[in-house]
């Protein structure tokens, strides 16, 4: 570095007085962080509800007294959490999360729709239909958090950088996954071998098109290549198939000759002989089934489809007017005009044809460039659209029920409809969906996975907490899959995934993170028809007018997935360039994708100007050269710009825009990792994980919070050598570690490879004390037998006046005091039975802690009782042996031994190590990025400063040892960090050169009072007679193959037949062999009975013929495992006669 300012950070903690006072206004570093998850609920709440209910088609059936019934949804409202009528005298009726976290409960609103319905065409009085409470998001526009203050935030026990995001569900928060998913409205030239079975002469090559809709809903297009060199077009219709021959889709849409239709899918490709050719055979094909006009083709895809739709259309709706339903639903639903899915069509058709004759390559929907995100707002809008659907199809139900029973006289009146209205409500599937992640839907919302779709903010840290917030999964069906490509990392996702930031195992690859700039597009342009006056300003020809050149020198301009016109192709750059200097000034929408893709004689991608001013693309900023403004540019647009990466890489006629900033390919959690750049990647992905896994501050509301573990640091330290992004985040005021003196040396045997010894002296001073926090919840409502639930109240809480030694333990309510200690067997608490008239005393099980709080929670009604107690106990966790601990550059290891300090090694100065670690975990691992951390750690205390630690800061020519080197001459130390140190044990000077510095370490959850068990007799499972597993069940210690094979080497044979054989599962056969061909009288007998058959003596050899015969006499015996013994009964009971069995 050429200046020290670029590298100190500020000690702002030490020098602002107004540290720790609540500031006026958010982060919006932080709050941003949430704003895709907040932005698409609101979409749901406001925009998407709109759309929804102008897409719902009516429901138009007929009863069997031929009265005609038409119902459709009008209008929805969803309203704030509040507390009902009848609650009792609350000052504020409305209900915030904090509550909700309390009483362990769901922040939840009412929602109602308005539902109209005419009879024979005679409009009725509307129906206010209640659906139920519904979760709503927090932060959003219906949380009553929503656009309050910080101090506010606070004072309704929230944070002070509150993101939201989330839904609270139970008392627990969930969030809704990112999911990727295909680019919309964009025609993808594909191959896929499964595409060759679904029907006869079909290929493995097509155009696929994710259509979607204004209300979110997506449906897929395939335009298929047959054998044949025809073409057809798939549609989905209640998840089924069906193909249509692309003219008769042509002739659907538009009534046009052979002629024209014949004009507009050749132009450009005129002399492309083949392809025009193709396109002859399949009008000819076409009149040969009689079908000539628009008209016709109508009347035949009705026909056809009659039967498919008759629960969804009345039967008295004409062959043409089903087919308009049908391709104005399922057919580029997201175009409003037949004519508009007239010429995109042609361009799909053009494309494909293209694609077949090797113009254009293969488009691969595994990349970036080719995807979108999937919010959690529109899958929750999708849902909501399905079920108002169901509402409806239950109301036609019971109208037709109603009228078979009542017979042709009855006709139905508002008091009827009020009544069938009230159906019922479905908030508690959106309940289930956010609780379990389950999606019970009938269509699927589009989606390509029923599971899995929401995941639990744990808040072990706050880097976890973030982390959810970014995270993008790629989708459960590519879980199992064989083939690499889904997981693939490619060049296309610079600046939108992190390269670091994905776990190590079976999801990496899939679930993956949004860098720090990456923003996902969730508002629409103000003005939609502003960019089509724009292009036509700047010299587009409409596609309906006679461009100013052979089509074939120009390029097609397609805006959101809309064929509008053309450009001539020796002007699409600078075209492009214009277009692009509005978007960069502002006069166009900002998060405009303009995708220029040149015209090539072979290879790349189709030609053409494509347009993209749609929600949900993946957007980043970009410093444009021409405008010197930053500009945000899409995934796909990206490919054919030319980015600098810093300032000395520009070439003048070469690079257009410019990287805000180096480090603008990472995640927010990848910015964090001191010296990344010094690091191999996967030990930067490890970190990544462990940061996840950190011990630390989650959040400052301790009070509130009702999880059912927390994990808490109980003395953070802020790091001394961190990275700039760690205070933009302000991650200070969540700390998730401590500075710690290391010496890297082999100085024990107790620090081999990732093991460390840690100074005992500074634990017991507060060297990574931890504490636990866990929670349940005590239900009074959930009877013994059966776990019913009941109706009345028939328990409550209070302690037993006849037993004073509970009165030490529980208050009156029969709880436990805060601050007592407990220990195994002490009171918890008593519950009075009013039925027995009885006292239930509950006693405490498992480790000593201590009683940090307990909460009651009040019943939604007043004057009921209180039924639910929420206990909150507090577990002191210092580190013990086997513990875990990682420093930032991804290398954990566990604490072997509390080494005394009078016998740790000291320096001149008295300085003794925190912890010891062994040189030989730093070779292997390669991680330069600690020991620099170590040697900058050294100078930021020595000095009182607090160095910055981010990466592709220092070069080569300028190297970070070299710099943080200096300074410590400057102090007096060694230029490499080494010190001289003197043995604890006898007080020689040690030979050799000790590297010792600060290093910033992590305690990890893992600890061993978790996970520790060990027992001599116990349960056992009934089936195999194994012991059992599981450590809370009381289950024996995990025995593998490593482990037999160290007795094994230690001659201890004999201990394990013991323990694995004698003393676990074992079992006996008894052989025998036949004695004679006359049967002994088994019934006599006293010794065990066997029934041979086909017995193979041991002694001859010999095998008798089939016959059953009873013997006693005992030739051997055969010592088989419990479970072999069941599959001899298992192999006897499928009729397969072995060796021998038993009567």
């Amino acid at each position: 570095m050429d200046s020290k300012r670029s590298v100190e950070l500020s000690l702002r903690h030490l020098k602002d007085l107004d540290f720790g006072k609540i500031p006026e206004k958010q982060n919006e570093a932080i709050t941003a962080l949430a704003a895709p998850h907040v932005e698409s609920f609101n979409f749901f709440l406001g925009d998407g509800l709109r759309a929804l209910i102008n897409c719902l088609p009516p429901l138009e059936f007929s009863l069997p007294n031929n009265q005609r019934i038409s119902l459709r949804i009008s209008d929805v409202i969803i309203g704030k959490p509040r507390l009902p009528a009848g609650a009792g005298e609350a000052d504020d009726l409305n209900i915030y999360p904090k509550e909700c976290i309390e009483r362990a409960c769901t922040y939840s609103a009412p929602a109602t729709c308005i539902m109209d319905w005419s009879l024979n065409d005679e409009e009725m009085m509307c129906i206010r239909q209640p659906l139920g409470e519904i979760p709503i998001m927090v932060m959003s526009k219906n949380c009553n958090l929503h656009k309050m203050t910080p101090k506010e935030l606070v004072a309704h026990g929230e944070l002070v950088n509150e993101t939201g995001g989330f839904f609270i569900v139970n008392g627990a928060s969930r969030i809704l996954r990112l999911l990727s998913a295909n680019r919309r409205n964009y025609p993808v030239a594909m191959s896929r071998e499964s595409w060759r079975k679904r029907n006869d002469f079909f290929t493995e090559k097509g155009v696929l098109i994710r259509c979607v809709q204004e209300d979110e809903t997506s449906s897929v297009n395939v335009l298929h290549y047959l054998t044949t060199g025809e073409a057809k077009l798939e549609f989905t219709l209640k998840r089924q198939f069906f193909f249509v021959p692309l003219i008769m889709c042509l002739k659907v849409f538009m009534d046009y000759s052979d002629q024209q239709i014949f004009t507009h899918l050749t132009r450009g490709r005129e002399k492309d002989m083949y392809y025009t050719e193709k396109i002859k055979i399949m009008m000819r094909e076409l009149q040969a089934e009689g079908l000539f006009t628009q008209s016709m083709c109508k009347a035949y895809v009705g026909k056809s489809f009659r039967h498919k739709v008759s629960d969804i259309l009345p039967e008295w709706y004409s062959d043409e007017e089903i087919c308009e339903f049908l391709f104005h639903h399922h057919v580029l639903t997201h175009l409003r005009t037949p004519a508009e899915k007239y010429n995109t069509l042609c361009l799909m058709a053009r494309k494909l044809y293209a694609y077949i004759a090797g113009e254009c390559k293969t488009e691969s929907v595994d990349t970036v460039s080719m995807q979108e995100v999937t919010l959690g707002g529109h899958t929750y809008l999708q849902y909501f659209k399905e079920k108002l659907m169901d509402t409806l199809v239950s109301i036609k139900i019971q109208l037709i029920v109603k009228a078979r029973k009542e017979g042709d006289d009855w006709i139905v009146e508002d008091n009827d409809m009020k009544k069938f209205g009230r159906v019922k409500a479905f908030g508690s599937n959106f309940q289930t969906l956010i609780a379990t992640g389950t999606l019970n839907s009938k269509t699927g919302c589009g989606l390509m996975q029923t599971t899995g779709l929401t995941v639990i903010m744990e808040h072990l840290n706050r880097m976890r907490d973030l982390s959810h917030l970014r995270a993008i999964h790629r989708g459960a069906y590519f879980v199992d899959m064989k083939t690499i490509e889904p997981r693939r990392l490619t060049g296309e996702a610079w600046g939108f995934i992190c390269p670091v930031h994905t776990p190590d195992g079976a999801p990496c690859g899939l679930l993956n993170h949004l860098a720090e700039n990456c923003v996902v597009v969730t508002t629409q342009p103000e003005n939609p028809n502003q960019i089509r006056l724009v292009l036509n300003q700047l010299g587009m020809t409409a596609v309906d007018s006679p461009p100013l050149a052979p089509y074939s020198e120009c390029l097609e301009v397609v805006l959101d997935g809309s064929f509008i016109g053309y450009i001539r192709n020796d002007e699409a750059d600078e075209f492009a360039l214009k277009l692009r200097t509005m978007k960069a000034t502002g006069e166009i929408f900002k998060y405009t994708e303009i995708v220029l893709i040149p015209r090539r004689k072979f290879g790349g991608q189709y030609a053409g100007l494509f347009l993209a001013t749609s929600i949900t693309r993946m957007m980043r900023p970009v410093i444009n050269l021409s405008t010197n403004t930053v500009e945000y540019v899409g995934s796909l647009e990206q490919l054919y710009l030319n980015v600098a990466v810093s300032p000395e890489g520009i070439e003048e006629g070469v690079h257009t825009h410019l990287e805000v900033s180096k480090t603008a390919i990472l995640s927010n959690i990848g910015k964090l990792v001191p010296f990344s750049d010094c690091n191999p990647n996967p030990r930067n992905m490890y970190q990544c994980q462990m940061g996840k896994q950190t011990m630390g501050t989650p959040f400052h509301n301790w009070r509130t919070q009702t999880a059912n573990k927390i994990y808490r640091l109980q003395y953070p330290q802020v790091p001394l050598v961190r990275n700039a992004h760690y205070d933009k985040i302000n991650m200070e005021e969540f700390c998730m570690g401590f500075n710690a003196v290391v010496a890297i040396i082999s100085y024990t045997g107790y620090d081999m490879e990732d093991a460390m010894v840690l100074n005992k002296c500074s634990m017991e001073r507060g060297l990574a004390h931890g504490q636990i926090y866990k929670t349940e919840v005590v239900d009074l409502t959930q009877q013994q037998q059966g776990k019913r639930q009941a109706v009345e109240v028939t328990h409550m809480f209070r302690r037993n006046p006849q037993e004073p030694g509970q009165k030490a333990f529980l208050d009156k309510y029969g709880l436990p005091h805060p601050g007592t200690q407990l220990t195994e067997g002490d009171p918890y608490y008593c519950v009075y039975d009013l039925r027995q008239r009885i006292y239930r005393l509950t006693k405490y099980k498992g480790e000593d802690c201590v009683v940090d709080k307990y909460t009651i929670m009040a019943a939604t009604m007043a004057g009921e009782e209180c039924q639910r107690a929420c206990i909150t106990i507090r577990i002191k966790r210092n580190p013990i042996i086997g513990d875990k601990f990682a420093s930032r550059s991804g290398q954990k290891g566990i604490m072997s031994r509390l080494y005394p300090v009078e016998d740790l090694p000291f320096s001149e100065r008295g300085i003794m190590p925190d912890i010891i670690f062994n040189p030989h975990g730093i070779p292997s691992r390669m991680t330069a990025g600690k020991l620099i951390e170590l040697v900058a750690g050294k100078s930021a205390a020595e000095f009182g400063k607090s160095f910055d630690s981010t990466p592709f800061e220092f070069s080569d020519e300028n190297p970070a040892v070299d710099y943080f080197g200096k300074i410590l001459e400057k102090a007096g130390f060694n230029y490499y960090g080494e010190d001289v140190l003197y043995s604890g044990t006898d007080g020689r000077m040690l030979d050799v050169q000790i590297f010792e510095g600060i290093i910033y370490y992590q305690r990890l959850r893992h600890m061993t009072a978790d996970k520790w068990q060990v027992r001599a007799t116990g349960a056992i499972d009934s089936v195999t007679r194994q012991p059992v597993k599981g450590r809370k069940r009381g289950g024996a210690i995990r025995f593998g193959e490593m482990e037999r094979d160290c007795l094994i080497s230690h001659g201890a044979v004999y201990t394990l037949k013991d323990r694995l054989l004698d003393c676990s599962d074992c079992s006996t056969i008894v052989r025998v062999m036949v004695r004679s061909r006359g049967a002994v009288d088994h019934r006599r007998s006293r010794l065990p009975v066997f029934r041979v058959v086909n017995f193979l003596t041991c002694c001859s050899g010999a095998t008798h013929e089939s016959r059953t015969v009873y013997v006693t006499k005992c030739q051997n015996q055969i010592v088989p495992l419990v479970r072999r013994k069941r599959m001899l009964k298992n192999v006897i009971s499928a009729q397969i006669v072995p060796a021998a069995q038993w009567i």
